[in-house]
């Protein structure tokens, strides 16, 4: 029987950027957002765990302050990957149409790449970056087809029936939440030796467009995303495959938990919802997500933000199956930063 490790990282395209970089959505939403929201451009209309921490500098100290607790948790989990030694890593990571556009709009699939050719060092085409490397450099980020192919039909003799990629429609290789999973796993050499399995994931059903302030009209009558019962359930499946496989397999789950733009645009949120991630948090480090594929509903991901936790459900699916314990985990609440960032490790006992 293989052996399977899990993960939870941060996804923040800014902790790749310089500290200052980090209150960026906030920055950006004073600057050039909030057109028609003039008093949320206030920050005395701002809660006082914003205000403090965006202090006289514009929160370029707490930025960071962030900053480096989060490169301690990628630390953390290199340590785990390097313990570990997996032949692959398979990466759950969010993606709204960057890849496909309005060419197709999946709930998630699964990209089985011999490998693709990335820019990990620009940012939303912002050339500085944290490590000063060159904002051209290319890596070429190995894939694992027959890793990624014994998942596909694994997945279609259960049922699931999952879509899949051969070669990459990406601009940049890979959606940049998959290449800020990618330095962050390897934030020291920055090598990327290990293959990838990326498996992207849409949690906002089709058709609502995402801007720094939120998300566009929720039609219940259209197609939605997975389901949270869904999610879990695949991971589940996908667990199982993997178990039953010849390999070491990582499955990592690269994504925030609740995202101050992950709600309507009526919702005029400023911040995470750092109180509801909290109770889910008080759950995850008790290992309490075995019922998380029943206890969450599309109703309060929009009111709390927390779409994107779907990611995670589905690895919380597959560390039930396994029956993973938490070994490490880590909440930041991300007051200035649009999300909260959690760490997790786990391991079969």
């Amino acid at each position: 029987m293989a052996e399977i490790l899990g993960i939870t990282i941060a996804d923040f395209p800014f902790l790749r950027m310089k500290p200052h970089h980090m209150p960026g959505v906030v920055a950006g939403n004073i600057g050039r957002g909030w057109v028609d929201k003039p008093h949320l451009k206030d920050p005395n209309n701002w809660p006082e765990e914003m205000r403090t921490l965006w202090a006289n500098d514009q929160g370029a100290a707490a930025g960071k302050a962030a900053q480096e607790l989060q490169i301690e948790q990628f630390r953390k989990v290199r340590a785990a990957l390097d313990d570990f030694q997996p032949d692959f890593i398979v990466v759950f990571f969010r993606e709204l149409g960057e890849t496909f556009r309005t060419f197709a709009r999946p709930t998630y699939w699964i990209e089985a790449h011999e490998q693709v050719t990335a820019k990990l060092f620009q940012v939303f085409g912002n050339r500085e970056n944290y490590f000063e490397e060159d904002p051209d450099r290319e890596d070429i980020l190995q894939g694992h087809r027959e890793g990624a192919m014994h998942l596909i039909r694994g997945l279609q003799d259960a049922g699931f029936n999952p879509m899949y990629s051969l070669e990459s429609m990406h601009a940049n290789g890979l959606g940049h939440n998959a290449l800020a999973t990618t330095v962050h796993m390897d934030w020291d050499k920055r090598e990327f030796k290990t293959p990838i399995v990326p498996i992207p994931v849409d949690p906002f059903g089709f058709t609502r467009v995402r801007n720094n302030e939120g998300l566009t009209a929720w039609d219940k009558n259209l197609p939605r995303p997975l389901t949270p019962r869904e999610a879990f359930d695949l991971g589940a499946a996908i667990a199982r495959i993997y178990k039953a496989s010849p390999w070491r397999v990582a499955l990592v789950a690269g994504v925030d938990w609740s995202h101050a733009n992950d709600s309507g645009l009526e919702f005029e949120r400023l911040h995470p919802d750092v109180a509801a991630d909290e109770a889910r948090f008080a759950e995850w480090k008790e290992n309490k997500f075995t019922e998380w594929g029943d206890n969450w509903t599309f109703e309060e991901m929009e009111e709390h933000a927390q779409w994107e936790l779907l990611v995670t459900i589905i690895l919380a699916g597959a560390m039930t199956e396994v029956g993973a314990k938490i070994v490490h985990t880590d909440f930041q609440a991300g007051w200035l930063f649009n999300d909260d960032f959690v760490t997790t490790i786990f391991e079969v006992k």
